[in-house]
């Protein structure tokens, strides 16, 4: 569901725009790059929501002052990823729970103020890409919201895991929220103007959180680069710590590109390694699986075509 009133918001941004320009610039902030799989968004005990944040330590890069009293007022703002996601956690100086409904991510991705929207009209950040919590829209410097649709993501839309969500009885409330923004989200720019094309195409960008309630509120420019993990274990295809029956069917559907043979053997050698091990299939079958496969391997060599 599109949770974007359009008008409305481009008139509260021209209000707020208007206060906001004349008061000083902030500084961009440049966050330390930290790669985590310690960030989970959902599904967490009650009251330990947003525990993870410390125990991971990941540091607050951008601490804004009280500023926006009565209304959304952002407080600290953290960052970190993994393979699969952006992490971002806004807190807000509020003690009260509030409706969330207006708070916003806005991304540059290409670390280019001229090419995307002008948040605020303040000369420093052009998004390309926007949340509205959860809502992804695609952006330009000529438009708020370009109208596109995008793919990707745990929800198939490009679209954001959130704490708090949205809920049957309407929008997240809370006195702060967290983000797992997608790596693998696709804008579908038409043809002529280059698409489709991924939602974040740079490992490095530039983002900022902000609110159009009350006299309008934006962090600092933050400006973040991906952190790469660890080196995996050899045939730990889904990038999950572990190598067990899941990357066997990571494999499988990979076969022919961009996994061979060699990366079964992989798979066969480091088979059990990491915290967890699935029990199908047992390494008593390893061998049956391997010759199996070479058959396939062998007669898809066969029925490739041949260059003249």
């Amino acid at each position: 569901m599109n949770r974007l009133s359009i008008r409305p918001l481009l008139a509260r941004l021209a209000v707020a725009a208007a206060i906001i320009v004349a008061a000083p610039v902030e500084a961009q902030v440049v966050a330390p790059s930290l790669f985590t799989t310690s960030i989970h968004v959902q599904g967490e005990a009650a009251g330990t929501e947003f525990d993870d944040w410390t125990a991971a330590g990941v540091v607050v890069v951008d601490a804004d002052p009280l500023d926006n009293p009565g209304s959304l007022d952002i407080a600290n703002v953290q960052v970190a990823n993994d393979d699969n996601f952006v992490y971002i956690r806004a807190s807000l100086h509020n003690a009260e729970t509030l409706s969330l409904a207006n708070l916003f991510l806005a991304f540059d991705t290409d670390q280019d103020i001229t090419t995307g929207f002008d948040i605020f009209q303040i000369g420093e950040l052009g998004s390309e890409l926007g949340y509205q919590t959860d809502f992804p829209f695609a952006q330009h410097a000529s438009a708020f919201n370009l109208n596109l649709s995008l793919t990707g993501g745990p929800l198939g839309n490009g679209g954001a895991l959130i704490y708090p969500f949205w809920t049957e009885a309407g929008a997240p409330a809370g006195v702060g929220m967290e983000w797992a923004v997608p790596l693998d989200g696709v804008i579908q720019f038409p043809p002529t103007l280059g698409g489709p094309a991924p939602s974040i195409p740079n490992p490095s960008f530039n983002f900022v959180v902000y609110t159009t309630e009350g006299l309008g509120d934006i962090s600092s420019v933050i400006s973040y680069t991906l952190a790469e993990g660890p080196a995996g274990t050899p045939g730990d295809f889904d990038k999950d710590q572990d190598v067990d029956g899941g990357d066997f069917l990571v494999w499988q559907q990979g076969f022919g590109a961009p996994f061979n043979a060699d990366d079964l053997a992989d798979w066969q050698t480091s088979f059990g390694a990491g915290p967890s091990i699935a029990s199908v299939p047992e390494p008593a079958s390893l061998s049956i699986v391997a010759v199996g496969v070479w058959g396939l391997y062998l007669g898809a060599l066969r029925t490739a075509p041949r260059k003249p």
